[in-house]
């Protein structure tokens, strides 16, 4: 299996994020790298999503490429592994639902909050 250096480089930087979860693996280090260069390889051939404000059908792939294989919480309080993981999440969730419905969700007066704030950052 060829890897490039790119994936050399993704690959150490999950080393080192990952420690805990890979210590306890019962995995060599062989298997472990085959393991995220599927991942990787994944993440590069991932179809891109663009939102729209009104709701969109997802296919099974797309569906399958954005959700995580199984929901858990190894983070004290967060799911999934990484935040990255939640945002491809969210970007699914709002892909379907739409951009419209989504907002609607969220208070409007936390929205203005939010706006007020980046502006200060801007």
């Amino acid at each position: 299996m060829k890897k490039d250096k790119e994936f050399d480089s993704y690959f150490e930087k999950k080393l080192e994020e990952d420690q805990e979860i890979i210590a306890s693996l019962p995995y060599s280090i062989d298997e472990i790298k085959d393991i995220y260069y599927r991942d990787y390889n994944n993440k590069r051939n991932k179809p891109s999503l663009k939102l729209k404000f009104e709701a969109q059908d997802l296919d099974y792939d797309t569906a399958q490429s954005f959700l995580p294989q199984k929901w858990e919480m190894p983070r004290k309080g967060k799911l999934l592994n990484n935040d990255d993981e939640l945002i491809e999440v969210l970007q699914l969730i709002i892909f379907n639902l739409g951009i419209k419905k989504s907002l609607d969700t969220i208070p409007i007066s936390l929205i203005k909050q939010y706006l007020l704030e980046r502006d200060k950052h801007e």
